[in-house]
Order: C-alpha cells, then sequence, then structure tokens
C-alpha cells in the first residue's frame, strides 16, 4: 500500500509541476500576441517603383522593380509579398563605331515578372518612376496573359534604356 501511495503521490507532484509549466508558456504567449497586435511606428521600405535587388532563387542577384507591395500578405501568400519586374539579360555594351543593327541587337533586354517574398529582396536606396498601372497580379496565371506582361515590361525597359535614363539599374551588378 505504501508504495501505490508514494506512487500517486509523485504522479500529482509532476501534473502539478505540468500545471505550473503550462500557466508560464500561456503568460508568454499572451505577452507575445500583445506585442504583435502592437502598431509598428516604422517606415514602410517596399513601395512601388523601389528598386530591389533579388537575393535567391533563379534571379538571384538581379535587379527589380517594385510594381506593387504586399506588406500584411494575402489570402493565398500570408506573408509580406511584392510583385516585382526585373531584368534577367542585361542589354551588352554598345561602341559608337558599332552599326545600327548591332547595335539594336545588343540593346535587347530580356526582362521577368514575379511575386517575390520580402525575405528574398534586399531594397536599395534608389526608386524609379515607372508607370505599371496596368500590372496584375492575376495577370501571373494565365501563361498567355504573364507572356503580354513580359513583352510590355520590355517595350518600357527597352525605352528607358535608349533614354539614357537610369543607367545604373540597366548594368549587370558585380559582386
Amino acid at each position: 500500500m505504501d508504495r501505490v501511495q508514494k506512487a500517486i503521490g509523485s504522479l500529482t507532484n509532476a501534473i502539478k509541476d505540468q500545471n505550473s509549466r503550462i500557466e508560464q508558456l500561456e503568460a508568454r504567449v499572451s505577452i507575445l500576441e500583445s506585442l504583435w497586435e502592437y502598431p509598428s511606428k516604422m517606415g514602410k521600405i517596399m513601395k512601388p517603383g523601389k528598386v530591389v535587388l533579388v537575393l535567391s532563387g533563379r534571379y538571384a542577384g538581379r535587379k527589380a522593380i517594385v510594381v506593387k507591395n504586399y506588406d500584411e500578405g494575402t489570402s493565398e501568400k500570408p506573408y509580406g509579398h511584392a510583385f516585382v519586374a526585373g531584368i534577367d539579360r542585361y542589354p551588352r555594351k554598345v561602341h559608337k563605331r558599332m552599326g545600327k543593327n548591332k547595335i539594336h541587337k545588343r540593346s535587347k533586354i530580356k526582362p521577368f515578372v514575379k511575386v517575390v517574398n520580402y525575405n528574398h529582396l534586399m531594397p536599395t536606396r534608389y526608386s524609379v518612376d515607372f508607370s505599371f498601372e496596368k500590372f496584375s497580379i492575376k495577370d501571373l496565371k494565365d501563361p498567355a496573359k504573364r507572356k503580354k506582361l513580359r513583352f510590355n515590361t520590355r517595350v518600357r525597359f527597352e525605352e528607358r534604356y535608349k533614354s539614357g535614363k537610369n543607367k545604373w539599374f540597366f548594368q549587370k551588378l558585380r559582386f
């Protein structure tokens, strides 16, 4: 009988310890939840027109421009992400002595349009005034619309490149 009572006593002590640990964890969770709901006073960095560097994936090391930002996330992607348009293949060097045809071929740009998690983007101090009003994330899901979106992006990038504005954006990042 003594052994049984000792076993029951040790089990009740263990249960009390577990209950006190659970209460401590619940208190910590409530503190963390209150911090989570506290609105941040930090300014938003990722805004449309901000130049960013893609850090990982197929387009790692490429420059891109934020078209639309989703700081709070969406129902499909419940994390901060951005719709970006960037340059996959940069234009090559052009010299004065080259002919028109060669200059035209070397001035081609291959763009990409993509939705990227904020963790995989590094914002720069630069902003560019590109107009991407008609661009939508919904267009990325349909392959035909995606191709058209890439074509429109290419046209806009090539116009900007030929105008001579933002030359640094159209140069390959050396790192």
